[in-house]
C-alpha cells in the first residue's frame, strides 16, 4: 500500500474519519438488553475462566476479546463496544482490495459508504456480533476475489482465517457461504439471460468452469490444505471449551428431544490440550462437531419446524433498509444498472454483490426468529455498498469531466447530486447514532433498548454503592422482578431477580460491584428498609404503590422505560445521601404515606 498514492490517502483518511465517528462518546448510550447479557457473561468468563459455546449467545469471539479489554480498560460501556467499533471502523480499508476491479473513484466511494452508512455506523457502536461477522466475511470475499484474479493461493489462507473469525462471531457466517454460492449461480444465470456466452452452450461453459476450477485447485493444493487447516484450528481455538465443563444437559440445552453424539464429560478442554498436545485431535473433533450440532439445533431445525411470518419480516426489513439507507439503496440500483447495461460483458463484481445483497433481503427475514431485528440490515447494506460505490464514483467522474469540458450546468448538477446524496446519508447517520440513539422513531433502535434516561439512575447507583458500607446497595421489590427459582448451575447474579426481565441491570450491577437483595412482597420490603436502609430501591411501575407507602421523602423517584415503548421501572434514590447529608430513618408510619 503506497501511502503517496492519492487513492490510498483518501481511503486511509476516510478510515480515520470512521474511527472517530465510531469511538467518540462510544459509551454514552445505555446498554441494550442483548449488550447487557453478553457483557455480563464476559465478566463471568473473566472471573471464572469457564467458557463453552452457547449458540443463543452466539459465537465466543466477543468474550475472548472483551475479557482482556475489561481487564485493561475496566468494565464500561465504552470498553464493551470498542472491539466492534474498531472492526467496523477498519472496514473502509477493504475497499483497496477491490482496486484492481474498480476505478479509483469507485474505490474511494466504497470507502466513503462503508465509513458513513448509518446502519454500519450504528451497529459498529453496538456490542453485537453482526458487524464482526459481516466485516470478516466481507474480508474473506475480497481475499477470495484476489486469489482468483491474481491466481495467488496465499489469499486463500487469509480468506479462510477471516471466515473462521466470522464463524467465531456469529452463526450466520454460514449464511454468507450460502450467499456466495447462490450469488455465483445467479451470476451464471445472469450471463445466460443477457447472452454473454459468446455462442457457447451453457453445458460447455459449465464444463470449462469446472476444468478451470480443477486446474486452480491442482496448482494451489498446498494453499488449499493450509486454508483448511487454518480454518479448523481457528474454529477450534475460538469454540474450544475452557475451564470446568458444564453438565451434558446444559451444554446441549439447545437440543431438545435430541440424542447428542458427543459426551461432554469426556471432552478435553483447551487447557488440557495445551498441556497434552496428544489431546489436540480430540479437541478439534469435539469443538467442531459439537458446534455443528448446536448450530443445527438452535438455528436450523427450529426454522424448518416453526417457520416465521416471512412476508411480514421482509416488509419490516425492507422498510428499515429504505428508511436508514435510502442513499445506498438508490445508488446500488443505479450501479447495478450501469454494470448490466453499460458494460459488455456486465461487471461480475458489481453483479455478484448486488445479487448477494438482494438475496440477503429475502434470506435474513427467512432465518430470523424475531421481527424488527434491525441489526440484520448490516448484512444487506454491506454487499450493496459495492454497486452503490460504482454509481457514486461514476457520478463524481461525470462532474469532473463536465468541469474539464467547461459544461458548468452538468458539473453543477453532478455536484448538487453528490452533496444531496452524501449529505442525506451523513445526516441520517448523525440522527441515528448521535441524537436519537434510543428513541422508538429511530429505525435502527430495536425494541429491547432502554431509554437513555436510565443513565442518571445508573450513575447515582454506582456513586451510592461506593459509599455504602453495610447491607445491600439496591433492593429490587415486587414479584414482577423477583425469581424464586433461579438456575443454580448458571449462577446468574443477582440470583433473586428475574434475570432476563431486569436486563441490562445485571451488567451494571456486576460491573460496578453493586450488591442486590430482593423483596418480593411488601413485608419483605418493610423489613429490608428497616434493617438495611438501602440507598436505592427498584420496582416495576405496577408495584410502585407498595414502595410509595414505605419510603419517606428522602427518596426521589424516577420512572424509566426499560424498552423503547414499555416496561417502566421506578428508581427510588436516596437524594440526601447523594448530597452527603445526614441519613434519616427510611421507615414511616402507615399514617404518613409518601406523597
Amino acid at each position: 500500500m503506497n501511502l503517496r498514492d492519492r487513492t490510498v490517502q483518501a481511503v486511509v483518511g476516510l478510515t480515520v474519519v470512521a474511527v472517530i465517528l465510531r469511538t467518540v462518546s462510544l459509551g454514552s448510550r445505555v446498554a441494550h438488553w442483548d449488550e447487557g447479557r453478553v457483557a455480563y457473561w464476559v465478566l463471568e468468563y473473566g472471573d471464572t475462566g469457564v467458557l463453552f459455546y452457547r449458540p443463543i449467545v452466539h459465537g465466543p469471539l466477543l468474550k475472548l476479546v472483551n475479557a482482556p479489554l475489561f481487564e485493561l480498560l475496566g468494565a464500561t460501556d465504552f470498553a464493551m463496544r470498542l472491539f466492534p467499533a474498531l472492526v467496523g471502523a477498519l472496514l473502509p480499508l477493504s475497499a483497496l482490495l477491490f482496486r484492481h476491479r474498480l476505478r479509483d473513484s469507485a474505490v474511494v466511494s466504497l470507502a466513503l459508504l462503508l465509513a458513513l452508512n448509518p446502519v454500519l455506523l450504528y451497529y459498529s457502536r453496538f456490542m453485537r456480533n453482526d458487524i464482526l461477522v459481516a466485516a470478516f466475511s466481507f474480508l474473506a470475499f475480497a481475499c477470495l476475489v484476489r486469489a482468483i484474479d491474481f491466481d495467488d493461493g496465499r489469499y486463500l489462507i487469509v480468506a479462510a482465517g477471516a471466515l473462521a473469525l466470522g464463524f467465531g462471531a456469529k452463526e450466520n457466517a454460514l449464511a454468507y457461504v450460502f450467499a456466495f454460492v447462490g450469488a455465483a449461480g445467479l451470476l451464471f444465470g445472469h450471463r445466460l439471460v443477457f447472452g454473454y456466452l459468446d455462442g457457447r452452450s451453457p453445458a460447455t461453459v459449465a464444463v470449462q468452469y469446472l476444468r478451470w476450477g480443477y486446474d486452480g485447485l491442482r496448482r494451489h493444493i498446498r494453499s488449499v490444505v493450509a486454508s483448511v487447516v487454518t480454518f479448523l484450528l481457528l474454529i477450534t481455538y475460538i469454540h474450544a471449551p475452557r475451564g470446568e465443563l458444564p453438565s451434558q444437559g446444559l451444554y446441549y440445552a439447545s437440543c431438545t428431544d435430541y440424542d447428542p453424539y458427543f459426551d461432554v464429560a469426556t471432552a478435553p478442554t483447551l487447557g488440557e490440550a495445551a498441556t497434552n498436545p496428544l489431546l489436540l485431535p480430540r479437541l478439534v473433533w469435539f469443538s467442531v462437531g459439537s458446534t455443528a450440532e448446536l448450530y443445527a439445533c438452535q438455528w436450523i431445525t427450529p426454522r424448518t419446524d416453526d417457520p416465521n411470518p416471512l412476508l411480514e419480516f421482509i416488509h419490516e426489513m425492507g422498510l428499515i433498509t429504505l428508511e436508514s439507507s435510502t442513499t445506498l439503496a438508490v445508488l446500488a440500483l443505479a450501479g447495478f444498472g450501469l454494470a448490466v447495461f453499460r458494460a459488455r460483458p456486465p461487471d461480475d463484481l458489481v453483479s455478484f454483490t448486488f445479487y448477494w445483497g438482494a438475496a440477503s433481503m429475502v434470506g435474513y427475514p427467512f432465518i430470523t426468529d424475531i421481527g424488527g431485528a434491525s441489526w440484520l440490515v448490516v448484512h444487506i447494506v454491506l454487499p450493496l455498498a459495492v454497486p452503490a460505490a460504482v454509481a457514486l464514483g461514476a457520478l463524481c467522474e461525470t462532474g469532473i469531466e463536465a468541469t474539464r469540458d467547461g459544461d458548468t450546468a452538468s458539473a453543477a448538477l453532478a455536484v448538487a447530486l453528490v452533496v444531496v446524496l452524501v449529505g442525506s446519508m451523513a445526516w441520517t447517520g448523525y440522527a441515528t447514532s448521535a441524537v436519537n440513539t434510543t428513541d422508538d422513531d429511530n429505525p435502527l433502535v430495536q425494541y429491547a433498548q432502554p431509554s437513555n434516561d436510565l443513565r442518571q439512575s445508573l450513575d447515582e447507583m454506582s456513586r451510592l454503592a461506593e459509599d455504602n458500607k453495610a447491607g445491600p446497595d439496591v433492593i429490587v421489590y415486587g414479584q414482577e422482578l423477583s425469581d424464586p427459582t433461579p438456575d443454580a448451575e448458571l449462577d446468574r447474579r443477582p440470583a433473586c431477580v428475574d434475570w432476563f426481565e431486569t436486563l441490562p441491570l445485571a451488567w451494571y450491577f456486576e460491573a460496578d460491584d453493586i450488591t442486590v437483595a430482593c423483596a418480593p412482597i411488601e413485608g419483605d420490603l418493610s423489613s429490608a428498609l428497616e434493617t438495611h436502609d438501602p440507598p436505592v430501591v427498584i420496582a416495576h411501575e405496577d408495584d410502585r404503590l407498595g414502595v410509595d407507602n414505605r419510603v419517606d421523602d428522602r427518596y426521589e423517584d424516577r420512572t424509566v422505560m426499560m424498552r423503547t415503548t414499555d416496561t417502566p421501572f421506578v428508581y427510588y434514590v436516596d437524594a440526601e445521601r447523594l448530597d452527603g447529608t445526614e441519613q434519616q430513618p427510611s421507615i414511616q408510619s402507615p399514617a404518613q404515606p409518601r406523597t
